[in-house]
């Protein structure tokens, strides 16, 4: 459904296709209907520039030789591992992208106005969806059809038999059987970080809770996962956090490191939303790390894929994995998604924004005009706690 092109070196997908290809079929009351996600926030039609940075763009002719140089000494700094681990990356991402492009898979004739309308869209679901979201409650749609329902007077969209837990990932033993239940675990932590700290403090709608690394460690994914089981955990280019991942959370759960893959983000023509090493720590892309139990079965897992795809315009609306990792799991798996941000059908989902995307403001619904029997019922209102 999202997997647009694959090689042996990544897949390009899309996030957009994805979302509305799962709310095709929808029971909304009475009414089947289809749902269209907001495309506006996938409109990322050129790199994402500060004023400065236009300033500058628009004064390129008048660079001087001096300043380029600087740049390339500046690069230079970076660890020689750091700067080969780039370079892969690069060589990779062309290749694939030069082969998308040849397929016609990016259109040519994108307008660039530095993502204004993709911006305000992001502003505008801040501002809807933030009013001390509510917390401590579970639900799920046991249902094989998408269903549309009311929680706590709002309306949002549960595809198919899908659980959900709106609780701190602190309370996760009080409410999730430790039977080593899950084949695959995803976790997209709120890693420690300065630049979100500082938007906290202007605007509280585009803050998280963030956690340290030390209290993602104790969350018991040895208990959750069954020794067949992959873990995969989303990573911003902090070498703190990765560290912390190799030394200090996967020995803690008791996984072992197995792959490091590359989401690379993208605008609409198939440039990458900032420039390679633009500066130390600066990169169009984020890691995903994979580990497997300590001792469990061995699993082939790939190093160095390279996920692409164009991103959200909000913040931390990760890519859909359920199709890139069908080839490592078992059939039917049985998924638990940690922070999560939105619902997938057949997964568990845990987080204290779990229906952030899933609220019906975000969605354009497409009425069939046909009348279905009314015996359909969302277990949410009926689970709640």
């Amino acid at each position: 459904m999202s997997l647009i092109f694959s090689t042996e070196n990544g897949w390009i997908i899309s996030h957009l296709k994805y979302l509305n290809n799962i709310y095709t079929d929808v029971k909304d009351g009475n009414t089947e209907c289809k749902l269209i996600f907001n495309k506006t926030l996938f409109e990322i039609n050129s790199q994402y520039l500060r004023q400065n940075q236009i300033i500058q763009s628009e004064q390129q002719e008048g660079i001087s030789l001096q300043s380029k140089t600087k740049k390339r000494k500046r690069s230079k700094l970076l660890p020689e591992e750091d700067l080969k681990e780039i370079n892969y990356i690069k060589q990779m991402f062309n290749k694939i992208i030069s082969i998308g492009k040849m397929e016609g898979l990016f259109p040519t004739n994108i307008s660039s106005d530095n993502n204004e309308a993709a911006r305000l869209a992001s502003q505008r679901f801040y501002q809807d969806t933030f009013s001390n979201e509510i917390e401590n409650f579970y639900g799920c749609n046991d249902t094989d059809v998408v269903i549309t329902s009311e929680l706590k007077e709002k309306r949002y969209v549960f595809p198919q038999k899908c659980k959900f837990y709106c609780y701190d990932v602190r309370d996760i033993t009080k409410k999730l059987e430790l039977n080593n239940q899950y084949d695959f675990i995803l976790l997209d932590p709120p890693w420690w970080n300065k630049s979100i700290r500082r938007k906290k403090s202007k605007y509280s709608e585009a803050s998280y809770k963030m956690m340290y690394n030390e209290e993602l460690a104790k969350i018991p994914i040895g208990k959750l996962l069954c020794s067949s089981g992959l873990v995969a955990i989303w990573c911003t280019n902090a070498p703190s956090h990765l560290h912390s991942i190799f030394n200090n959370i996967f020995p803690s759960w008791g996984i072992t490191y197995r792959a490091k893959w590359y989401w690379v983000k993208i605008t609409e023509a198939g440039n990458t939303i900032c420039n390679f090493n633009i500066a130390p720590g600066k990169q169009p892309y984020e890691l995903l790390v994979l580990g497997s139990i300590l001792n469990g079965n061995e699993i082939n897992i790939p190093d160095g894929k390279l996920l692409i795809s164009v991103p959200s315009a909000v913040h931390s609306h990760k890519p859909p994995l359920t199709e890139i990792m069908k080839e490592y799991l078992p059939n039917e798996p049985k998924c638990l998604e940690i922070f999560a941000r939105y619902l997938l059908p057949r997964w568990t989902s845990w987080g204290l924004e779990v229906l952030k995307f899933q609220h019906l403001s975000l969605y354009t619904i497409i009425e069939e005009r046909k009348e279905i029997e009314n015996n359909i019922n969302m277990d949410v209102n009926k689970l709640i706690n």
